[in-house]
């Protein structure tokens, strides 16, 4: 991958080289961070399992029933690229790593700063990149469809409320999925008697923008897929003990690494009373996204220029006080942080 960056684009090449790989480790032995390859070990699972492809199972179990369409995506389809942020670095505060060394500029945070700088925002602003289907690095959505995902997630998968209409435009309103037309519609010769007029070769202006593009919106599914979509599903999943799943407690507390700091799939989070009531993930750069089991409480934070992450935790610890909740130890200022969310260099009180 490093002699080819793009072959990460290749969906069907990488799962097939996940397949053939061995561990590097025992299994059970070690808790690995996979970045990258998490993303396409699911990803085959998940297509193997239903018989469906990836982008299929994400629309019918999260997109559709969550009503997020036009805000949720792995992998954009044509037509949704004006209302994509592009990647940027804050530079102001990588200079915050010149000239440190010791024990807290650990030699792999430099290293992957540097990669952040160099490299990742450039890849991953290419339409290759933004089209692929990378699960664990490029998916593309708001705060709130994030927000929205994660509070159905803190009750074990019930559809939340609503989102507030107050929020303009409204949660789910956005053409979902752009359509370029097959051929260019053909202008063809009036047939009609006298008094009379031809509609063949005309497209629908209300289904078409000056563009070109076949608009497809929430409203134009056909009564089949209304019927199989929001208004029918009142839960996400039908195991009632998902959530021990996410945090590995339980029954599943077999299936992770003793003391790891994964659940299957999330990162599980303490509080400053050391319970374990909360788990999400943070992307490289700061975006991140959690929620606390006990308080029903999900918040997503996503930015576009890449950093080391004190902005999103400061806004964390902002919400939290506001709202008198306990901040998770990911974005405290002395807690542990997870391989996503390095660590702010900041002396603790100007962290606040």
């Amino acid at each position: 991958m490093k002699e080819d960056p793009l072959l990460i684009c290749d969906w069907e090449e990488t799962v097939n080289q996940i397949a053939k790989c061995t561990p590097e480790t025992e299994p059970g032995s070690a808790q690995i961070y996979h970045y990258l390859s998490f993303g396409w070990l699911c990803g085959g699972l998940i297509e193997h399992a239903s018989g469906k492809k990836f982008q299929e199972v994400l629309e019918e179990a999260i997109v559709r029933p969550l009503q997020l369409e036009g805000e949720l995506y792995v992998g954009i389809p044509p037509g949704v690229e004006s209302r994509l942020a592009a990647l940027t670095v804050d530079t102001d505060e990588l200079q915050k790593l010149s000239g440190r060394t010791g024990p807290e500029v650990p030699s792999t945070l430099l290293n992957n700063v540097a990669q952040m700088a160099s490299g990742i925002p450039v890849l991953f602003n290419t339409l290759n990149v933004r089209r692929a289907i990378i699960p664990a690095a490029n998916g593309h959505c708001s705060a709130r469809a994030l927000a929205r995902y994660y509070a159905a997630l803190a009750t074990g998968g019930s559809i939340p409320p609503p989102h507030s209409a107050n929020s303009k435009p409204l949660l789910g309103s956005h053409m979902h999925t752009p359509k370029f037309p097959t051929t260019p519609p053909k202008k063809k010769k009036c047939t009609a008697k006298k008094g009379g007029r031809s509609t063949q070769g005309v497209q629908d202006a209300s289904r078409s923008d000056k563009k070109g593009y076949s608009q497809l919106r929430t409203s134009d599914v056909d009564d089949e897929a209304a019927s199989a979509g929001a208004g029918s599903v009142n839960r996400l999943f039908s195991n009632d003990k998902i959530l021990d799943a996410f945090m590995g407690a339980g029954e599943y507390e077999s299936m992770i690494h003793p003391n790891g700091k994964f659940g299957l799939g999330f990162r599980r989070y303490n509080n400053s009373s050391g319970k374990l009531k909360c788990f999400g993930h943070s992307g490289m750069g700061g975006s991140t996204g959690y929620c606390d089991v006990e308080h029903n409480f999900a918040i997503a934070v996503m930015v576009n220029k890449m950093s080391l992450g004190s902005v999103t935790r400061g806004i964390v610890r902002f919400v939290c006080e506001e709202l008198g909740l306990p901040v998770p130890d990911e974005f405290s200022a002395t807690g542990e942080k997870g391989p996503d969310m390095v660590l702010n260099l900041a002396p603790s009180q100007q962290q606040r």
